[in-house]
């Protein structure tokens, strides 16, 4: 098995390394053959730089740099999977709300599944913000009100259109690219999933509070 793991990044600078040697370490044990990718989406904050510096001493490492193009996530991994070589891609947010110990889990169980869906509004899955010390942002709600809509609307065996946090066979981009924004591209990929009868695995899980940075 082997696996290219997606990081698209903006303004991750504070935590971006630490985020890269974990899941390094995650796949080292796990005897991966792997890759991680990391495209910068124009940060103002150094990101890229840091980055570019440490890929020399990690061999594992690709670097791209969106610079001068308009910042638009799903082009950012279009741009990931096009120079990705392994059979599984994963992709999560660069910001540690999306802890990477759930890449384990992705690789136990891509081996029964094309595609594994870190949930958010599973049953079982935890919120950061059930804390009553923190305080829920207004696009927490959003979230919740539009993947509702979703499930209503689309699949209701479906619960998270917006996860950003997947693992799926590289196969599946030989004929389909990415199209959308923000939320969006995810949705326009499971509604495409579902058309070519393609089985998706939602797993629960516990988002954190982003690590630094805006």
């Amino acid at each position: 098995m082997s696996f290219s793991v997606i990081l698209p990044t903006l303004n991750e600078n504070g935590h971006i390394i630490k985020l890269i040697e974990e899941i390094s370490q995650i796949l080292i044990t796990q005897k991966i053959q792997y890759e991680i990718i990391v495209v910068d989406d124009n940060s103002d904050d150094g990101t890229y730089e840091t980055v570019k510096k440490f890929q020399q001493s990690a061999t594992y490492l690709k670097v791209l740099s969106r610079k001068d193009k308009n910042r638009n996530l799903a082009n950012s991994l279009n741009d990931g999977i096009f120079i990705a070589k392994f059979e599984h891609l994963i992709w999560l947010d660069a910001d540690f709300q999306h802890p990477p110990k759930y890449i384990s889990e992705f690789i136990n169980k891509s081996k029964k599944f094309d595609v594994i869906i870190c949930s958010r509004f599973l049953e079982e899955s935890d919120r950061y913000f059930k804390n009553s010390k923190l305080e829920k942002e207004i696009n927490e709600n959003q979230s919740y009100i539009f993947n509702k809509i979703c499930q209503k609307m689309l699949f209701k065996d479906i619960t998270d259109y917006t996860s950003g946090f997947i693992c799926i066979k590289r196969k599946f981009f030989n004929n389909f690219k990415l199209k959308g924004f923000y939320g969006d591209y995810f949705v326009d990929m499971i509604i495409e999933l579902k058309k070519k009868k393609i089985r998706i695995l939602e797993i629960p899980f516990k988002d954190e509070e982003r690590a630094s940075g805006s």
